[in-house]
C-alpha cells in the first residue's frame, strides 16, 4: 500500500495561517528554510492530519491568532486521490476523508493505513538529528522492538492484547494476593474443606468405609499421575528415538572432522589465491621454457658454424678483393643498386611534406624524447579549447537570458509612467473613494433645496400667498436646473474607471519589474562565475603557450608549425631524411663497386691460386662460391648471436616476473603446510570437505534441537541404541496398559463405595457441606483452567514477538550494512557481536564499537538503519519518509553519496527532506524544492 502527499492547505496551525503548499506529485521533496521559518511546524502538521495528536502535544501548536488548529492534505493512494481534513473542534477532532463527492470517516482512513499509528510512524518514518541520537539501535533487543512495533498489523492491537491478558491474569490469581478471584476461591474452599472435615470426623464412627474410599481415591489420583508420567516418558522416548538418527549423523560428522583437523590452518581463500598466482605463472613459465629450449638449440648451431668458418684475416682479405671485383654478382648487385636508387628517387619525390623541410633539422634522441611532451601539450590544449568553447557558449547563453530580461524590462519601462503621475493616480483614486463615501453618508444640498422649495410653495398655496408660492416654485426650478447641469456626466465616470484600470496596470508592471530583477540577479552571479572560470582558463592557456615557446626555443625548426602538427611534421621530415641518406649510400656503393672491379681482379687470382690466364668468369665463379658460403655462415652466426642475446634478455625479464610470483606461491604453500601443487590441491579439497562437514554438523544439531527443544536430555542419553530405546518404549506402554487397567478397577470400587455411602449420608448439613465443597472445587477447577488458558496465550504471545523480531532483523541489518558501506567507504559494513551489540567493520574486518565513531558518522549510521527499516517496511507499507536536518554533521562528500540513496528510495516511497541549508544544484534538479522564509506571508504557492 503506497501513500504520497501531493499538497495541502493549513487553516491554522502554529505560525501558519491560510497557507497552501503543492508538492506537484513529486516523490522527492526538499523543504528549505532558516531557523524559525516553520519547518518543524509544517512537519508536525503533516503528522497531525494523518494520525491526529494528543491534547498536550497540540498545546504548543495552537495558532497565535487564536484560531482552531486544522487543515487538509491531498493524499495519493493506488486507487486515486483522497482529501483528508482534520479540525480540532469538528467531529471530535477526527479526520474526514473526501473521495470525489463521497465522504468517509476516520475508521476508513485507519483501515487504509493497515494499523499504522502515530507512534510507529514517528519511530520508522520520521528522522531528525535528535531522534537519531536518542534512538538506541546499537543492540538487537531495541531494534527488534522497533521491528515488532512497525509490523503490518500495527503494534496497538498486540500491546492491547498483551495488556489485557496480563490484567486478566492478575485479576484471576496472584501468589501473595487476597482479592483476585482464585485467591478468594482458594480461601473459601479451604474454609469449606475444614467444615467438611469436621463433619466427617463426627461421622467417622458411623462411616467406616469413608477411610477405605479415601484410600481408593488417593490411589486413583496416584494412578492418574503415574499414567500422565508414563505418557510423558513415552513422548520423550519417542522424541529421543526420532533424534537418534540425527545424533548418529552428527557423531559420524564429528569423527570425520577430527580426521580433518590437520587442515584447520589452511588459508580461507587459499585455493582462489593459488588460482590467481597460477593464472599469472603459467604463461610466464611456458614462455620461459620455450626461450630456454631455443637458446640451447642456438648454441649447438653456433658451434657447428664456427667449425665451418674460415679465419677472419683470410676472409677479410678475400671479401675485400671480391667486393672490388666486377664479377657476375657485382653485375647483379649493380643492377639491384640501380633499381634501388630509382626506387628511392621515386619514393623521395613522392614524399608529401605538410611543411617545408628545414635545413637545420636532424633526427636525434632529444626529438624522440620531446615528442611525448608535445603530445601532452596537444592534449592539454585540446581539452582547454573544448572547455573554453563550452564556457563561452554558457556565457553567451547567460548573456542572452540577461538581454532577454533587459528587453522585457525596457518594454515595461516604456509602459511605466513617472512616479509623480503614479502618485497622482493614487491620490485621485483616494479622493474619489472619499467623495463616494461622503456622498453616501451626507444628505446632498440639492435635495435639501428641493424639499425647502416644495414646502415653501405648498405653504404659499395653502395661505393664498402667491408671492411665497412663486418664490417656492422659482427655487424648485432652480434646484432642478442645478441638479441637471451639476450632476457628474458619464464621461467623468468613464474617466474615473480608466484611472483605476491604469493604476492597476501600473501596479502589475511594477510587480513584474521586481520579478525580473529577482531573475536577473542569479543569472548575473552565474555569468560572473563563468567569466572567472574563463579567466582561469586564459591563465592556463598562457602557461601552455609559455611551455610551447620553450619547446620552440629548443627546436627552432618548429617555429612555423602549429602545435597540433609538430609530431606529424617531424615524422615526415624524419622519413625524408632517412630516404635521402639511403639514396646517397646506394650511389656511393655503386661507384665504389665499379672501381673495385678493375683493380682487384688480378689480386683475386693470386689469393685463390688460380692461373693468371683463367677467365674472369671462372675466377668470379670460384670467388662467388667461397664468399657466398662464408657470408651465409657469418650472417647466420650474427643472427644467432642477436637472437641469443634477445632470448637472454627475455629470460632475465621472465625471471624477474617469475621470482615474486614463485615467492608468493612458496609463502602460500608454507602457510598451508604443502610441499607442491598436488599436496596443496589435496589440502584445499580436504578444507572444502571440512567446511561442508561443519555446515552439515550445524544442520544436524539444529534438527536435534528442533526435536528436543527443552534440552532436558544430555548427549549421553541420546547415544542409546535404537533397539534399546524401542524396548524402553514397549516396557512403558505395557506399564501404561497395566496402570489403566488398575485405574478402572479403582474407579469401579470407588463407585460402589460411593453408592453404599450415599445411603448413610442422611445428614442434611454434611451432605450440603460436601456438595458445596464439590461445587467450589468445580468452580476452582474452571477458574484454574481459565487462568491456565490465559497464561498459555500470554506466553505464546511473548514467544511470537521474539520470533517476529528474529525473522525480520537480519534483513534490516543487511540492508543497513549495504547503505552504510556506500556512504562511508572506509567501512565494509555492520555486524552483531555474540552479546547482541551492534558494531562497525572496517576494510580489514576489525570490529569498531559505535561509541568510538565520530558524531557525524554515528548519525550517518543511524540514518542508514532508519532508511533500511523504512525501506524494508515499505515493501507492504509505503508512507512518506520525513527527514528533518539529518545531515547537520555530514560533510559534503558523504552528503552527495546520500543523494542516489534517497533518489532510489524515492522510487518506492515519498521522501520529504527538511533542511536549513541551501541545497546544491544537483539536489535541486532531482527534487521538488519548497523554500520557506521567516517573514514569509501566508499565501498560496
Amino acid at each position: 500500500m503506497t501513500v504520497q502527499i501531493s499538497g495541502g492547505h493549513i487553516y491554522d496551525f502554529g505560525k501558519w495561517h491560510d497557507y497552501t503548499f503543492d508538492f506537484q506529485h513529486s516523490s522527492f521533496v526538499i523543504i528549505q528554510g532558516e531557523n524559525e521559518a516553520g519547518k518543524s511546524t509544517l512537519k508536525a502538521f503533516l503528522i497531525y492530519i494523518l494520525f491526529g495528536m494528543r491534547s498536550r502535544e497540540l498545546e504548543s501548536y495552537k495558532p497565535r491568532t487564536g484560531g482552531t488548529p486544522g487543515g487538509r492534505l491531498n493524499l495519493r493512494f493506488p486507487d486515486g486521490e483522497v482529501v483528508v481534513e482534520r479540525i480540532l473542534d469538528q467531529h471530535n477532532g477526527q479526520a474526514i476523508c473526501y473521495i470525489g463527492s463521497e465522504q468517509k470517516d476516520q475508521q476508513w482512513l485507519e483501515d487504509q493505513f493497515d494499523g499504522m499509528d502515530a507512534s510507529v510512524f514517528r519511530q520508522v518514518f520520521t528522522l531528525d538529528t535528535e531522534a537519531l541520537v536518542s534512538l538506541q539501535l546499537t543492540d538487537k533487543e531495541h531494534l527488534g522492538k522497533v521491528l515488532l512495533d512497525a509490523g503490518q498489523t500495527g503494534s496497538a492491537d498486540l500491546h492491547k492484547l498483551e495488556k489485557k491478558l496480563q490484567q486478566e491474569l492478575q485479576q484471576l490469581f496472584r501468589p501473595q494476593g487476597r482479592k483476585p478471584k482464585i485467591n478468594t476461591m482458594l480461601h473459601t474452599f479451604s474454609e469449606q474443606e475444614r467444615l467438611v472435615q469436621e463433619l466427617t470426623d463426627r461421622e467417622a464412627a458411623y462411616l467406616p468405609d469413608k477411610e477405605k474410599l479415601r484410600e481408593i481415591l488417593e490411589k486413583t489420583d496416584e494412578l492418574q499421575k503415574r499414567k500422565a508420567e508414563l505418557r510423558a516418558q513415552i513422548s520423550v522416548q519417542k522424541q529421543v528415538l526420532q533424534a537418534i538418527p540425527w545424533q548418529k549423523k552428527a557423531a559420524y560428522t564429528k569423527e570425520r572432522l577430527k580426521q580433518l583437523s590437520s587442515v584447520e590452518a589452511f588459508p580461507t581463500e587459499g585455493f582462489s589465491q593459488l588460482q590467481q598466482i597460477q593464472h599469472q605463472l603459467q604463461p610466464l613459465e611456458a614462455q620461459f621454457h620455450v626461450h630456454t629450449k631455443e637458446s640451447v638449440l642456438i648454441n649447438k648451431d653456433l658451434i657447428s658454424a664456427e667449425d665451418q668458418l674460415l679465419k677472419d684475416e683470410l676472409y677479410k682479405e678475400l671479401y675485400e678483393l671480391a667486393a672490388r671485383t666486377d664479377w657476375t654478382a657485382d653485375v647483379k648487385r649493380t643492377q639491384l643498386l640501380v633499381e634501388e636508387r630509382y626506387k628511392l628517387q621515386n619514393q623521395l619525390a613522392s614524399v608529401h611534406l605538410s611543411y617545408p623541410y628545414p635545413e637545420e633539422f636532424t633526427w636525434d634522441s632529444f626529438i624522440a624524447e620531446a615528442a611525448g611532451e608535445w603530445r601532452s601539450l596537444q592534449e592539454q590544449m585540446m581539452i582547454l579549447d573544448a572547455e573554453s568553447e563550452r564556457i563561452q557558449q554558457s556565457i553567451a547563453a547567460k548573456r542572452q537570458e540577461i538581454d532577454k530580461i533587459d528587453h522585457l524590462q525596457e518594454r515595461i519601462h516604456q509602459s511605466l509612467i513617472s512616479e509623480k503621475e503614479y502618485r497622482e493616480l493614487h491620490n485621485k483614486k483616494d479622493i474619489k473613494r472619499a467623495e463616494k463615501d461622503l456622498s453616501k453618508r451626507v444628505i446632498s444640498p440639492i435635495v435639501l433645496l428641493l424639499v425647502f422649495a416644495v414646502l415653501l410653495s405648498g405653504i404659499g398655496i395653502l395661505t393664498a400667498n402667491w408671492l411665497l408660492a412663486g418664490s417656492g416654485i422659482f427655487l424648485l426650478v432652480g434646484a432642478l436646473l442645478n441638479w441637471r447641469f451639476g450632476h457628474q456626466p458619464d464621461s467623468q465616470l468613464e474617466s474615473s474607471s480608466y484611472a483605476s484600470e491604469k493604476l492597476a496596470e501600473q501596479q502589475e508592471l511594477r510587480v513584474r519589474w521586481r520579478q525580473l530583477e529577482e531573475q536577473r540577479h542569479p543569472l548575473e552571479v552565474q555569468l560572473m562565475e563563468l567569466q572567472q572560470d574563463h579567466s582561469k582558463q586564459e591563465i592556463r592557456r598562457e602557461k601552455l603557450e609559455q611551455k610551447t615557446a620553450m619547446q620552440i626555443e629548443k627546436f627552432s625548426f618548429l617555429t612555423d608549425v602549429p602545435l597540433m602538427h609538430w609530431e606529424k611534421a617531424v615524422l615526415e621530415w624524419k622519413a625524408k631524411e632517412q630516404l635521402a641518406g639511403m639514396l646517397n649510400k646506394v650511389n656511393q656503393e655503386h661507384e665504389e663497386q665499379q672501381l673495385r672491379y678493375r683493380i682487384t681482379i688480378d689480386r683475386l687470382r693470386d689469393i685463390l691460386n688460380l692461373p693468371m690466364d683463367l677467365p674472369p668468369e671462372k675466377t668470379i665463379e670460384q670467388a662467388e662460391y667461397v664468399i657466398e658460403t662464408q657470408q651465409k655462415l657469418r650472417h647466420a652466426k650474427e643472427q644467432m648471436l642477436d637472437r641469443q642475446q634477445e632470448i637472454q634478455q627475455h629470460i632475465q625479464g621472465f625471471d624477474k616476473q617469475l621470482k615474486p610470483l614463485q615467492e608468493q606461491k612458496a609463502s602460500l604453500f608454507e602457510s598451508a603446510g604443502a610441499k607442491d601443487d598436488k599436496q596443496f590441491l589435496y589440502l584445499a579439497e580436504q578444507y572444502r570437505i571440512r567446511t561442508q562437514l561443519m555446515e552439515e554438523l550445524e544442520h544436524y544439531r539444529l534438527q536435534v534441537r528442533a526435536i528436543l527443544p527443552s534440552g532436558e536430555f544430555s548427549a549421553e542419553e541420546m547415544e542409546y541404541k535404537q533397539d534399546k530405546v524401542e524396548q524402553v518404549i514397549a516396557s512403558l506402554e505395557t506399564e501404561q496398559k497395566f496402570v489403566e487397567k488398575e485405574l478402572d478397577n479403582c474407579r469401579q470400587r470407588a463407585a460402589t463405595l460411593q453408592v453404599k455411602l450415599a445411603d448413610l449420608e442422611s445428614d442434611t448439613t454434611a451432605s450440603a457441606a460436601y456438595h458445596e465443597l464439590q461445587r467450589q472445587k468445580q468452580m476452582l477447577t474452571a477458574a484454574g483452567r481459565k487462568w491456565a488458558v490465559r497464561k498459555l496465550a500470554y506466553d505464546m504471545l511473548l514467544q511470537t514477538k521474539r520470533t517476529f523480531q528474529e525473522e525480520r532483523f537480519p534483513r534490516v541489518l543487511s540492508e543497513a550494512s549495504s547503505l552504510f558501506s556506500k556512504v562511508a567507504d572506509q567501512y565494509s559494513g555492520l555486524a552483531l557481536t555474540e552479546a547482541g551489540s551492534l558494531v562497525v567493520k572496517d576494510l580489514y574486518s576489525r570490529n569498531i564499537a559505535v561509541e568510538q565513531l565520530s558524531r557525524g558518522t554515528i548519525e550517518q549510521l543511524y540514518l542508514c538503519l532508519r532508511l533500511a527499516l523504512s525501506r524494508h517496511l515499505g515493501v507492504q507499507q509505503s508512507f512518506p519518509l520525513l527527514i528533518d536536518d539529518a545531515f547537520s554533521h555530514t560533510d559534503f562528500e558523504r552528503r552527495e553519496r546520500f543523494l542516489p540513496i534517497l533518489r532510489t528510495a524515492a522510487d518506492v516511497q515519498q521522501i520529504i527532506l527538511f533542511t536549513w541549508e541551501e541545497p546544491t544544484p544537483e539536489w535541486t534538479r532531482q527534487s521538488k524544492l519548497l523554500q520557506l522564509e521567516k517573514t514569509q506571508k501566508t499565501s498560496s504557492w
